[in-house]
C-alpha cells in the first residue's frame, strides 16, 4: 500500500510540467506544515519583543496590574545619575568590539586564505573549533587569567619584573579587561564571514592583480576590502548588536563595578527588572536599547553600502 502511494506520488510529480504547478498544488499542505513553527516563533520570539516595547510605558512590579505611566520611565532613566557613565561605557565597548573584530578576524581570514591549501584547512578548523565552547567556560577561564597576583597573566608579568595590575578591580582597567576576553578574538562568526568572502573573490581580478605586480598589502586595501564591503557591513552590524546585548561577562566578573566603571544599559536593565522588580523601568531601558541598535544598524548599512549599488 505504501509503495503504491509512493509510486502514485512520483508519477504525479513527473506529470507536472513546471515547478510552479507543483508549488501551487501543494501550497496548502506546505502552509499547514509551517503553521506550528510560525505559531511557536510568534509566541516565544515576537510576542515577548512586542510586549517589552509596550511595557516600557507602564509601571509594573511583576505582581500588581500594570499602570500606564507614559514616557515617565524613559525620562527617569535618561535623567538618572548613571546614564552618562553607562552611555560612555557602552560606546567604548561597542567601538572596541567592532575594531577588534574587524582587525583580528579579517587579518586571520586573509592569512588562512593565502596559506598552502593543506595548512590553510588545518588552520581553519583549529580557529573555528573554539566557537563551539559555551561562553560561560570562556568567561570563567578569563576570570582565572585576570585574577590579581595569582592569575596567569599577572604571574607572567611578575616573572618579567613588570607591574601586576588588578585588572577587574581597577576602575581604569576594568572596562579594558572586559574587552580582553577572548584574545586574540579570532574564533568567531566574523572570521567565517570574511573567510567565505575571500574564498569567493573573482579569480580573474586576483590574477590581473598578480600580473600587474600588485603586492599583498596593496591588494588587501585596493581589491579585497572594497569587494568585501557587504561582509564588512554584516560583521560591523553583528558585532555592534552583540556588544550592546552581551552584558553577561560584566555581570559575572564585575557586576558593573568597581563603582560604575563597567556599568552598561543592558546590566542596568537586568538589575532593574530581576533584582529590583521594576519590570516597566527595565523594559523602558530595553526599548531605548532597541532604538539605539536600530539606528546603528541603519547607519552602518548606509555608510558601508557598496559603491556600485
Amino acid at each position: 500500500m505504501i509503495l503504491h502511494n509512493a509510486g502514485h506520488f512520483i508519477q504525479e510529480i513527473a506529470g507536472m510540467t513546471t515547478l510552479a504547478q507543483l508549488r501551487h498544488r501543494y501550497q496548502p499542505v506546505l502552509a499547514a506544515m509551517l503553521l506550528p513553527s510560525l505559531l511557536l516563533i510568534g509566541l516565544f520570539s515576537y510576542y515577548p519583543a512586542v510586549r517589552s516595547l509596550i511595557g516600557g510605558f507602564y509601571q509594573w512590579n511583576g505582581f500588581t496590574p500594570p499602570t500606564y505611566d507614559g514616557i515617565t520611565q524613559f525620562r527617569q532613566y535618561v535623567q538618572s545619575a548613571t546614564f552618562g557613565t553607562e552611555a560612555k561605557n557602552l560606546a567604548i565597548l561597542v567601538g572596541g568590539a567592532i575594531l577588534i573584530t574587524l582587525v583580528s578576524q579579517f587579518t586571520a581570514a586573509e592569512v588562512v586564505t593565502h596559506m598552502p591549501p593543506r595548512a590553510g584547512t588545518v588552520a581553519k578548523y583549529l580557529l573555528v573549533l573554539p566557537i563551539v565552547l559555551p561562553p560561560l567556560i570562556l568567561i570563567e577561564v578569563w576570570a582565572y587569567l585576570l585574577q590579581p597576583q595569582y592569575g596567569l597573566i599577572d604571574v607572567f608579568l611578575g616573572a618579567a619584573g613588570l607591574p601586576q595590575p588588578t585588572w577587574l578591580t581597577d576602575p581604569h582597567l576594568a572596562l579594558v579587561s572586559i574587552l580582553l576576553i577572548g584574545f586574540p578574538w579570532i574564533s568567531n562568526l566574523g572570521f567565517l564571514i570574511f573567510l567565505g568572502g575571500l574564498q569567493n573573490l573573482p579569480k580573474d581580478v586576483l590574477d590581473a592583480a598578480v600580473i600587474d605586480g600588485v603586492g599583498a598589502v596593496k591588494r588587501v586595501f585596493t581589491i579585497d576590502v572594497p569587494l568585501l564591503l557587504p561582509q564588512f557591513r554584516i560583521v560591523v552590524i553583528l558585532s555592534g548588536i552583540y556588544a550592546v546585548q552581551n552584558f553577561i561577562p560584566i555581570l559575572l566578573l564585575t557586576n558593573g563595578g568597581p563603582g560604575t566603571a563597567t556599568l552598561v544599559p543592558g546590566l542596568d536593565m537586568y538589575q532593574s527588572a530581576f533584582q529590583n522588580d521594576q519590570y516597566g523601568y527595565g523594559m523602558a531601558i530595553g526599548t531605548l536599547l532597541f532604538v539605539v541598535m536600530l539606528v546603528f544598524t541603519l547607519a552602518a548599512m548606509r555608510l558601508l553600502r557598496s559603491r556600485t549599488a
